[in-house]
């Protein structure tokens, strides 16, 4: 089992993006039927509220990671790779928090597609696929540091964050990098959020008729995504957003 777990875990290391890209899809080209909620669009409204906010909070995870010690995971053809044992930032509380940021925001995802066949078999899959990863890379990273990764396992949890009464002591000699933040998180952002929007104007529109043009507020919303995107995808190229 362990094997095959392993083996698991480092074929969705390369692959997760492709696997939940295609889930996504799915999501879309089922957006008009099999809602769990009785309530009808009252009921779908809510869950939209709810996922949106899981989801926020999973890029807030992502966020302040990234912004105090960003840590490259993959390698060579997107192998699992690591340079140094980082336990820096939110590592300091959290072994695995940009993983912990996607399960919620694929959580937050799955919450607004409020659909039995994803609630049943998507989200119990990614689940595993994380899973998977996780003792992928912990046998690796077990393998590459050996006793210093031992003694990191037992101080810091896997994934929900422990000891945050310290968390002011983590990063007081530490500063924050928006341009870092930017630099790495404004593709998968842009992606992530307007697939969400577009996901929810389609959702209604196809379960309850609602016309295109009733969907003022999420077209701006929409609108201020791809402002942000080109914005950020301009600052990049131009070097705007390099480390000082």
């Amino acid at each position: 089992m362990k094997r095959f777990v392993l083996a698991f875990g480092n074929f969705f290391f390369r692959w997760r993006d492709t696997a939940f890209s295609l889930i996504f899809v799915a999501a879309f080209a089922s957006a008009g039927v099999a809602v769990l909620n009785p309530d009808g669009q009252p009921g779908d409204f809510w869950t939209s509220i709810a996922g949106l906010v899981v989801a926020i909070f999973g890029q807030f995870v992502r966020g302040i990671t990234i912004g105090y010690a960003y840590i490259k995971r993959g390698g060579l053809n997107k192998q699992i790779f690591a340079e140094t044992l980082q336990r820096q930032g939110v590592f300091a509380h959290s072994r695995n928090p940009m993983y912990l940021g996607n399960l919620l925001l694929v959580t937050g995802a799955m919450i607004t597609v409020n659909n039995i066949a994803f609630y049943a078999a998507a989200l119990p899959l990614f689940y595993f696929i994380y899973y998977a990863i996780i003792k992928a890379e912990e046998e690796f990273l077990g393998k590459k540091f050996g006793p210093d990764y031992d003694q990191y396992k037992k101080e810091v949890p896997v994934l929900w964050p422990g000891n945050l009464g310290s968390w002011s002591e983590t990063v007081k000699n530490m500063e924050f990098s928006f341009k870092r933040l930017i630099r790495k998180e404004h593709g998968s952002t842009f992606v992530i959020f307007a697939g969400l929007t577009l996901y929810n104007i389609t959702k209604f529109h196809l379960r309850y008729e609602i016309p295109l043009q009733d969907f003022l507020a999420l077209w701006i919303v929409l609108g201020a995504l791809v402002l942000f995107q080109v914005t950020a995808a301009v600052l990049k190229r131009a070097g705007r957003l390099a480390e000082e």
